[in-house]
């Protein structure tokens, strides 16, 4: 299979019994990335010199990780595996890789555990063009659950989804979703697809929010990531509207989302293959290919450590 965004890689690591997993996409050279967080419970690293006011234009890995903040050690070894090989930006000292990372809360299932150096290691290892990776629950999408709200227990399995598009300008757009949030996803339909689950039935996370006079809530415990990626050739600004367009699609999909329980973050890459007149319709369908892929994510996904998933479950709309 020819690569869906040509030159970018992508490596899963996962440990079922351990509910955990990670994610990374190694980079062509020569891109320009961008990120933006607006998730309130985020945890992250190098997000600001991905912003358009960073210094940072060419990212060389980007890291999806399981295991809330103690991923962040299996994210933090990807600049030194990278540099090793001699991927990085060019200093007098040596090659130094850019990596922003992101993660998200999945120890609430399977063991006390996360990923480590090790693990990013597998990961890089087992890396492959991009669209011959696995999805659902595999990698970053392996502990992830859809409409935590209440507990656990009665969410729905979350996963790691893929979407792409090409447009008339011939650039295509990617996305890839790792879906773990408070609120629901929501189908094309506008009706729950997967998420907060009660008396055998779907019931809208929005709702019992609403309803509920003192909802038992656990901080920062839930998040989506999303890395999209085009071979249009982009400025950084232009790039980073497509981090914001990422949101947009994850706002189209799921129900709440970006809450203060959420650490929602995109990312955005441009390889610059192909030459475009205009960026708007790249974020236009940026919104779309993100929302498809937060909804391939649990249509995706397998059970894991008695948590169902939608394809268990049948469709049980509220």
């Amino acid at each position: 299979m020819t690569s869906l965004i040509d030159g970018i890689r992508i490596g899963h690591w996962t440990d079922l019994d351990a509910g955990t997993g990670m994610t990374v996409f190694l980079l062509p050279p020569g891109n320009v990335c961008a990120a933006e967080a607006r998730g309130q419970s985020t945890g992250t690293i190098n997000i600001p010199v991905f912003e358009p006011q960073g210094s940072a234009d060419e990212a060389h890995a980007v890291v999806l990780t399981g295991g809330t903040v103690f991923g962040l050690e299996a994210a933090a070894a990807v600049p030194g595996l990278l540099a090793k090989d001699g991927i990085g930006s060019r200093t007098v000292d040596g090659p130094v890789p850019m990596v922003p990372a992101a993660v998200v809360y999945d120890i609430h299932i399977g063991d006390y555990a996360w990923p480590n150096g090790d693990s990013a290691a597998a990961a890089i290892a087992a890396a492959v063009p991009a669209g011959e990776e696995e999805r659902g629950t595999v990698g970053v999408g392996t502990g992830v659950l859809a409409g935590s709200a209440l507990d656990a227990r009665s969410s729905t399995k979350g996963g790691f989804g893929r979407a792409h598009r090409k447009t008339a300008q011939g650039a295509t757009v990617a996305a890839w979703a790792a879906v773990n949030p408070v609120g629901d996803v929501i189908g094309e339909d506008g009706q729950v697809l997967a998420g907060l689950r009660r008396s055998g039935r779907f019931a809208r996370v929005s709702e019992y929010l609403a309803n509920e006079a003192d909802p038992e809530l656990d901080w920062g415990q839930a998040t989506t990531l999303v890395f999209v990626a085009t071979d249009a050739k982009l400025p950084k600004r232009e790039t980073w509207r497509l981090a914001q367009a990422g949101h947009s699609g994850i706002a189209h999909a799921i129900s709440p989302c970006a809450t203060g329980f959420d650490g929602d973050t995109a990312f955005a890459v441009a390889t610059g293959r192909v030459e475009v007149r205009s960026a708007l319709a790249l974020e236009a369908v940026t919104t779309e290919v993100v929302a498809a892929a937060i909804r391939d994510a649990v249509r995706s996904a397998s059970g894991l450590h008695g948590i169902p998933s939608l394809s268990e479950l049948g469709r049980v709309l509220a």
